[in-house]
């Protein structure tokens, strides 16, 4: 989970986007985090309050070709630093402004969401 200002890097994006991608963000790059010149992610929410992931907001995610894009509600929670996933895997968090950015506990989520 990464912020992005301009998820392609052509300056023609004008909202920011909280961005769920499996690329690895850069840490120099002010814009295009993921380097690949194009706005591609598993899901996403626009960014109107600044740079904080909310607790809270509807996320559009890509679900595949016959379901398409498809809007879902999660709610992030603080969590310790570490977070189980299944069985005696565990996964460590990064936290940032207090919420928990591990994306194997955010893909569980989303898992949870859809099929809930």
């Amino acid at each position: 989970i990464y912020h992005d200002a301009d998820c392609d890097g052509a300056g023609n994006n004008t909202v920011a986007m909280w961005v769920f991608d499996s690329d690895k963000p850069s840490t120099t790059a002010t814009s295009d985090l993921d380097g690949d010149g194009r706005c591609t992610y598993h899901a996403r929410i626009d960014s109107t309050g600044g740079k904080l992931l909310p607790t809270f907001a509807m996320w559009r995610m890509y679900c595949g070709e016959a379901a398409g894009w498809v809007s879902v509600g999660l709610t992030l929670k603080e969590t310790s630093d570490k977070v189980p996933v299944t069985g005696n895997t565990v996964v460590s968090s990064t936290t940032r402004g207090g919420i928990a950015a591990s994306v194997a506990a955010l893909s569980l989520a989303i898992t949870r969401a859809l099929f809930a």
